[in-house]
């Protein structure tokens, strides 16, 4: 696990807006575990004892991790990801309402994200509807949109999750003002 890199692209995607005070969260698998960052986690300042090593088979070493470490197990269960973000971009989030899948129109956007789909449940939050559902999304796309809540990216790595998040949300915002 490299602590710097959660310090770093926490405090980017903060610095970007992508995240807000303690919103968002992300993990890195190594093997059977993988680290997340804890709840309440500040991304423009996270500290050690906030990055929590947790077993990807059993919730017995839960306690203090993200809401959304449910979500976080199910995708590295489902997938062979071994890196997570997720976030609260402002731009995708407000497409998401009326959006279904978001087509970045953009020359960069449309390079990494041809199509981000959208998926829709009831609890957006670390609930079993998204933890059925955006694993499968993911299996397929390196990025979805929780319609109203936020982006789930995957990757071989934070810096790669980071770059696709960034892409995302630069995306949303060209096509926001496009239609404003």
């Amino acid at each position: 696990m490299n602590f710097r890199q959660f310090q770093e692209i926490g405090r980017a995607l903060f610095e970007e807006g992508i995240v807000h005070s303690t919103s968002g969260n992300m993990s890195v698998r190594d093997n059977d575990v993988f680290y997340i960052t804890a709840h309440d986690c500040p991304f423009s300042n996270i500290t050690p004892d906030k990055i929590i090593r947790v077993n990807l088979s059993n919730k017995n070493l839960d306690r203090g991790t993200s809401v959304e470490v449910d979500v976080h197990r199910a995708i590295y269960k489902f997938t062979e990801y071994t890196a997570i973000i997720h976030a609260h971009p402002i731009f995708a989030t407000v497409l998401s309402f009326a959006e279904n899948p978001i087509r970045p129109v953009d020359a960069e956007g449309s390079f990494y994200l041809p199509e981000i789909p959208v998926v829709e449940v009831v609890d957006t939050i670390g609930s079993e509807g998204v933890v059925l559902k955006i694993p499968q999304v993911l299996k397929n796309s390196p990025a979805a949109v929780v319609k109203t809540h936020g982006s789930w990216v995957v990757g071989k790595s934070l810096f790669e999750c980071y770059k696709l998040t960034s892409s995302l949300e630069n995306a949303c915002k060209i096509l926001y003002y496009l239609r404003r």
